[in-house]
């Protein structure tokens, strides 16, 4: 269970023409997070950050990053407006065409995560949530206010921003891999 490949991988990262994905410092919060995160190798890693969404896939050479993260996807789609004004099929589609052709059964890195867990929803292996679930848990939450997630969070205001952003990260993630369950893990 240890993330030797995603951490060659991130040695990538702030070289070359990657860097201006990210300081020192975030570089290295990211890999302290994906090792202590101690994600099962079979599993690709997505890791949805405020400016960047980072692909880690034992089927590309490197590392995959959309740089777009979820302040951007709140802003062009949306996102932390009114239910009926957010543009979630759209921001779902979006990143569906710039998620990886080979994207397989995922892990999710975010600190949205915490509406998810939270939740009713029993994880299978304590581990994974299923497909059929989280389709349902993020229906349910897209549906409400943002002052309502705010409400939700009251000591952590800033994962209430990202709730949504990071369901349509997940979504996409879900659609374009084909994959019954993910893996969730807060940050």
């Amino acid at each position: 269970m240890h993330n030797d490949k995603y951490m060659r991988k991130l040695d990538t990262l702030g070289q070359g023409k990657n860097v201006e994905l990210g300081t020192e410092d975030h570089l290295a919060a990211l890999k302290k997070a994906i090792w202590a995160a101690e994600i099962p190798n079979h599993l690709e890693i997505i890791h949805v950050g405020e400016n960047h969404i980072h692909i880690f896939s034992s089927s590309l050479e490197t590392l995959h990053v959309i740089p777009i993260g979820i302040l951007d996807l709140n802003r062009q789609f949306n996102l932390q407006k009114a239910p009926n004004q957010r543009q979630i099929a759209l921001c779902i589609k979006w990143l569906s065409c710039r998620l990886p052709p080979t994207l397989q059964t995922f892990a999710c890195i975010g600190r949205g995560l915490h509406a998810l867990q939270q939740s009713p929803i029993e994880l299978e292996q304590d581990r994974y949530c299923l497909r059929e679930d989280f389709l349902l848990f993020a229906q349910q939450m897209t549906l409400q206010e943002a002052h309502a997630f705010a409400a939700d969070f009251p000591s952590r205001p800033v994962w209430a921003e990202d709730i949504v952003a990071l369901h349509c990260v997940i979504l996409a993630g879900l659609f374009k891999s084909g994959a019954t369950k993910f893996m969730p893990h807060i940050l």
